[in-house]
């Protein structure tokens, strides 16, 4: 598990982030967070959640939270307990980005003191890296944050001011000189930053705009503190004035050293993984293939594509794992988030990578260019495998890419990523009938499979194959034990409930159809949504032009993006198909989206509905 409140709240399990989307139990959460391994107290809880002001049914509403709660953490709910006057969440000090974030920072204080400025950097650089927004930004008590926030935020300067010392020390002055500057404007309290502005700006040959520096400060402190320097600063303007040989730039003689580590960062598998066995065939194979150097002249890339929900992931974690032999010297993994509004930048994914390979964080170059040439370097000659999930297009991944032989990576995306030149393509569709049926069986068990073995058919059916669905399926069963497999299938015969059925904590059909759709422009977003009021699931060419309203080069423009998309499904040519989800998604959508810049929606949706 991991829990985060240095930004956002944040819950995460193997499975992903579990959302906590009402205000209070948010609260519930982070009082919980701040204390955790403890005891603490309803009614301290109750003033957090209501923010001072609990109303008298406190008690027995605060009940119903922590049970909701429980409900939202999933197999984590356990962890909240309820004890003799108050509720306890068990979590490790490494599970909470907080405890983390203390960890990080003592131990880059002591390196710093050690003399260690190389190794005191690198982990005051991954105590900042825990920070993903303010402290508790989406909590809405101030209470809570009355009495957190100024202290974590005090730590963080901390941490800042501990980082700019070491890079100091490391000679690297003139690079701090902006952040400093952005530093000392939005905090002239912090005499120290301001020590460590005139520092760089000395060293850096500008002594003059270090002594202006000085009187800057000592207008600020006496105009808004009514204070003066304190003995920090005043020591480094006198020693600028001296010209204080113990202010100069250090002189290190031993380089900087990267001593190569073998990391394994791919997720767990999954043990119930099924199905797929030519697909994973084929990757583990190329895989091995691609571990013999020797065998080849490039790195093997494959890219695996496919509509929302087909278990992408999945497929190339398990692939990996089987071929975990032939890269002995390790996996990187990294979430590109390439489905979602902000998407995982390449210069961030290959700072962590540089880390992880054991690069110190003093000699991380500071530009993508440069890091990817690092980044390439340090894969030569080795045999490594670099899975990168959820691209959003090619650009988003060829800085992240090796180009040694002897090293792979897979890469998943919603498109087929065609120009990626040399990639091997695997595109997935709907898992077979036989497939989608042994993996129920696999989630319910042998005895419930075997007692209703029709209805198992006709859920795997209903679920249309895709592997989001039937594992969504699997687990609400497996967490209503009086429900039959046929109550639902009963319950997802409805086309307008079925996606509402198909959502189970952080697991939701929807939610996955609709990032899907997000990175399509307008016109073909509409598109997807009025298509889908054809009466049947297959589309042809004529028929999309005379609904779209366009000549039928367009129309198939439009209708290649969307299969492009893994939004519709290429049968033949100038023939589309939606699956059955999909097509329940879209069609539930389309009386909600703007009218498109068409003929008239009303006359073509009735000619849509009649064929």
């Amino acid at each position: 598990m991991e829990f985060g409140i240095l930004g956002p709240l944040l819950v995460r399990d193997g499975e992903g982030d579990r959302p906590v989307p009402a205000a209070k139990q948010r609260a519930l959460l982070a009082a919980l967070l701040v204390r955790r391994g403890q005891v603490v107290p309803a009614d301290v809880l109750a003033d957090t959640v209501w923010d001072g002001r609990p109303p008298r049914t406190a008690a027995t509403t605060l009940r119903n939270y922590v049970m909701r709660l429980r409900k939202a953490l999933g197999e984590a709910g356990q962890r909240l307990a309820t004890e003799a006057g108050g509720y306890l969440l068990a979590a490790d000090a490494e599970e909470f980005d907080a405890d983390r974030f203390t960890r990080l920072r003592d131990l880059g204080h002591a390196q710093l003191r050690a003399g260690e400025p190389e190794r005191a950097a690198a982990h005051y650089e991954q105590a900042l890296a825990l920070w993903r927004g303010p402290a508790l930004v989406d909590i809405p008590s101030e209470v809570l944050r009355g009495a957190e926030t100024g202290r974590l935020a005090e730590a963080r300067l901390d941490v800042l001011e501990g980082r700019t010392e070491a890079v100091l020390a490391l000679g690297r002055h003139t690079e701090l000189l902006g952040e400093l500057r952005s530093l000392t404007a939005a905090h002239p309290e912090r005499e120290r930053l301001w020590a460590q502005l005139m520092t760089a700006l000395y060293r850096s040959g500008r002594q003059s705009e270090a002594l202006a520096v000085y009187g800057q400060v000592r207008r600020v402190l006496a105009d808004e503190l009514g204070v003066d320097p304190g003995s920090e600063l005043r020591a480094v303007h006198c020693g600028i004035l001296r010209a204080d040989p113990a202010l100069a730039a250090p002189v290190r003689t031993a380089r900087t050293r990267t001593v190569l580590v073998t990391p394994f960062q791919l997720p767990p598998d999954l043990t119930d993984f099924t199905g797929r066995a030519a697909e994973v065939a084929d990757l583990a194979g190329r895989l091995a293939a691609a571990g013999d150097g020797a065998a080849r002249r490039a790195p093997l890339i494959a890219v695996v594509s496919g509509q929302p929900g087909a278990g992408k992931s999945a497929l190339v974690q398990h692939a990996a794992h089987a071929a975990r032999g032939a890269h002995p010297d390790g996996t990187l993994y990294a979430d590109l988030r390439g489905s979602r509004r902000q998407p995982a930048a390449p210069h961030a994914v290959l700072g962590s990578f540089l880390l992880a390979l054991g690069v110190p964080a003093a000699a991380v170059p500071p530009g993508t260019e440069a890091r990817t040439a690092l980044f390439r370097s340090l894969l030569a000659g080795r045999r490594m495998l670099v899975v990168l999930d959820d691209a959003r297009d090619s650009a988003h991944v060829r800085p992240l890419l090796p180009a040694g032989p002897g090293n792979a990576a897979l890469i998943t995306a919603r498109t087929r990523l065609p120009d990626l030149g040399g990639a091997h393509p695997v595109h997935l569709g709907p898992l077979p009938a036989d497939e989608a049926r042994e993996f129920l069986a696999r989630l319910l068990g042998p005895v419930r499979s075997a007692a209703e073995p029709r209805a198992l058919t006709q859920l795997a059916a209903a679920c249309g194959g895709l592997p989001l669905a039937l594992r969504i399926c699997g687990a609400r069963l497996a967490s209503r034990p009086s429900w039959t497999v046929r109550h639902l299938v009963e319950r997802l015969a409805d086309e307008g409930r079925a996606l509402d059925e198909l959502c189970l904590g952080s697991l939701d059909v929807r939610a996955v159809f609709a990032a899907g759709c997000e990175s399509l422009d307008p016109p073909t977003a509409r598109a997807f949504h009025l298509l889908a009021l054809a009466p049947t699931d297959t589309v042809g060419l004529a028929t999309a032009a005379r609904l779209l309203g366009e000549p039928p080069a367009r129309a198939e423009r439009v209708l290649e993006r969307l299969a492009d998309a893994g939004l519709l499904t290429a049968r033949e040519p100038g023939r589309y198909r939606y699956e059955p989800l999909l097509r329940a998604y879209a069609r539930e959508r389309a009386p909600h989206r703007p009218a498109p810049a068409w003929p008239d929606p009303r006359t073509t949706r009735r000619a849509a509905l009649a064929g």
